[in-house]
C-alpha cells in the first residue's frame, strides 16, 4: 500500500505546475534568481515557463542545507587579527631569509644560470677552433681522443675555478662579468 501511496504523492507533486513568478514568490527571490538556479541545475524545470512546485521547494531546501550561509559582517575580530599576524610573520620570515641569503630570488637564479650556461656554451663551441689545427695531421683515433679529453678537462677546470671565485666573492660580483 505504501508503494501506491508514494506513486500517488509523486503524481500529485508533479501535477502542481506553477509559473516562475509563483516560484519566486514562494521562495522569496526574484524570477531572475529562480532562472539562475535552474540554469545551475539546483531547481528542476519540466515545461517551458512552468515548474513543479513541491519538487522545486524540496530542491531549494536541500540546496540551502548543502551550502551553509556565512552571515555578512559577523567576522570574529580575534580570528581576523590572528590571520593578519600570521601573514605578517610569514612575510617577515621571507624578508629575513632573503636578507640572510637563505633564499634566492628567481630573477637572480635565472641570471646566474644563464650566465654560467652561456660561458659553458661558449667554451665548448670554441673547442673545435682551438683543437682543429692540432688534429689535422693525426691519423690515429687515440691521440685525437686524448687531445679532446684533455681540452674538455681543461675547460671544466677553468669553469670550476671561475665558479669558486664567484662563490667566494659572495656579493654577486661574478654576475657582472657574465
Amino acid at each position: 500500500m505504501k508503494a501506491k501511496s508514494a506513486t500517488v504523492d509523486a503524481a500529485a507533486d508533479a501535477a502542481l505546475m506553477v509559473p516562475v513568478t509563483t516560484i519566486a514568490h514562494v521562495l522569496d527571490m526574484t524570477t531572475r534568481r529562480v532562472q539562475q538556479l535552474v540554469a545551475e541545475d539546483v531547481l528542476p524545470k519540466e515545461e517551458r515557463g512552468r515548474y513543479p512546485l513541491i519538487p522545486v521547494v524540496r530542491a531549494y531546501i536541500a540546496h540551502l542545507k548543502a551550502t551553509p550561509e556565512i552571515p555578512v559582517g559577523n567576522l570574529d575580530p580575534a580570528q581576523e587579527r590572528a590571520r593578519k599576524d600570521r601573514a605578517l610573520a610569514i612575510s617577515a620570515e621571507i624578508k629575513n631569509d632573503i636578507a640572510t641569503g637563505r633564499v634566492v630570488l628567481i630573477d637572480d637564479a635565472i641570471a646566474i644560470m644563464t650566465g654560467g650556461l652561456s660561458r659553458v656554451r661558449n667554451k665548448i663551441l670554441g673547442l673545435a677552433s682551438r683543437v682543429a689545427p692540432r688534429l689535422v695531421m693525426q691519423r690515429e683515433a687515440e691521440p685525437i681522443r686524448a687531445l679532446l679529453y684533455d681540452e674538455l678537462v681543461a675547460i671544466l677546470e677553468e669553469l670550476s675555478v671561475e665558479h669558486d671565485v664567484q662563490r667566494l666573492a659572495g656579493d654577486g660580483a661574478g654576475r657582472e662579468a657574465a
